[in-house]
């Protein structure tokens, strides 16, 4: 079954859709980190995939996405 959220075109990114995954992306790089911080390739690919799942919202998005990996090094850091 296939099917698409009210956001999504097929296959094609919006110069809106372009605006906030980059800031998302670029929100959640800027962020203090310590010296093993996110890989980048997971992090474009988990902002891609929370952006198709219906998160939309810039903010909300680098929020998202900076808990996420910050849980992830945690979990790394203290098991």
């Amino acid at each position: 079954m296939c099917f698409q959220y009210e956001h999504q075109s097929q296959g094609v990114f919006s110069n809106e859709d372009m605006r906030v995954i980059q800031t998302a992306y670029n929100g959640v790089l800027s962020e203090q980190w310590e010296p093993l911080g996110p890989d980048t390739a997971d992090l474009a690919r988990y902002v891609l995939q929370m952006y198709d799942r219906g998160i939309v919202e810039a903010d909300k998005l680098t929020r998202l996405t900076s808990l996420h990996f910050r849980y992830r090094l945690d979990m790394l850091r203290y098991g």
